[in-house]
C-alpha cells in the first residue's frame, strides 16, 4: 500500500478510512471503543446501523456517526422533543447542521433538525448542497469542528487500542480501497491538519472537500 500524503488523500478516502477504523473499533476486544470514549450509542433495529452521538462543546457542536456517513452540528431526541415543538423552533436560529455521507465528497446541509435516533439515510431530513457564501462559512465551521473531534478521537485510539490494533484493521482492508487508503494509521496529524485549515478555507467546494 503506497503511502498517501494529506494533499493527496481527499477527504472522502480519509472519511472512508475513518469509519473503516471505527467500524473495527466498535467490536475491539476490550469494548466498544466509541462508548468508551464518550459516544452514546442507540443500537440500530433489523434495518439500518447503530446511531452514535458524541456531546459536543456546544449544543451546535454534537457529532454523530453512522456506518453510511457522519454529521456535525445541533440535534433533538424524539423523546425528549415533540415534532410539535421542533415545527415551532426557529431552526434558522441554529447554525446548520452538515452531514457526509461516506463515499462522497460533497458536504450537504439539513433542511431541518436532526432527530434522534434515526438508522437509514432516508430517514435524514432533506439534504441540500452548499450554495451561498454563508452556506460555505456553515459548512467550513462544522468540518472543523468535525476534524477536531475525530483528531482528539483517533489520537485517544492510538493510546488506548494500541497502535498494533490499527496496524492489523489496515490490513484488513479490501484490495480495491487499499490503493486509496493512506498507509499511516496516524490519522490524527492528518484531521488536526485538516480542523487547522477547514475554517479559513476559500468559500467554494475545492478547498473544503479536497
Amino acid at each position: 500500500m503506497t503511502a498517501r500524503s494529506l494533499r493527496a488523500l481527499k477527504f472522502s478516502t480519509l472519511l472512508d478510512q475513518q469509519l473503516w477504523f471505527i467500524g473495527h473499533d466498535i467490536r475491539h476486544a476490550d469494548g466498544n471503543a466509541l462508548t468508551r470514549f464518550g459516544f452514546e450509542r442507540w443500537r440500530s433495529p433489523a434495518v439500518g446501523t447503530s446511531c452514535y452521538r458524541l456531546l459536543g462543546e456546544s449544543p451546535t457542536h454534537h457529532v454523530v456517526c453512522w456506518g453510511f456517513g457522519i454529521y456535525v452540528g445541533p440535534v433533538h431526541e424524539s423523546t425528549r422533543c415533540s415534532p410539535e415543538a421542533l415545527h415551532q423552533e426557529s431552526f434558522g436560529r441554529l447554525r446548520r447542521g452538515v452531514f457526509i455521507q461516506r463515499h462522497s465528497a460533497t458536504p450537504r446541509l439539513l433542511s431541518a433538525p436532526l432527530l434522534l435516533p434515526l438508522h437509514q439515510p432516508s430517514e435524514l431530513p432533506t439534504l441540500r448542497s452548499p450554495f451561498t457564501a454563508d452556506d460555505w462559512s456553515d459548512v467550513r465551521a462544522g468540518m472543523g469542528v468535525l476534524a477536531g473531534v475525530l483528531a482528539r478521537y483517533e489520537a485517544w485510539a492510538h493510546d488506548a487500542l494500541g497502535a498494533a490494533h490499527r496496524t492489523n484493521v489496515l490490513a484488513m482492508v479490501p484490495r480495491h480501497k487499499r490503493r486509496r487508503f493512506s498507509a499511516t494509521t496516524d490519522l490524527a496529524s492528518l484531521w488536526s491538519a485538516r480542523a487547522a485549515a477547514w475554517p479559513t478555507a476559500a468559500a467554494h467546494s475545492a478547498d473544503v472537500t479536497h
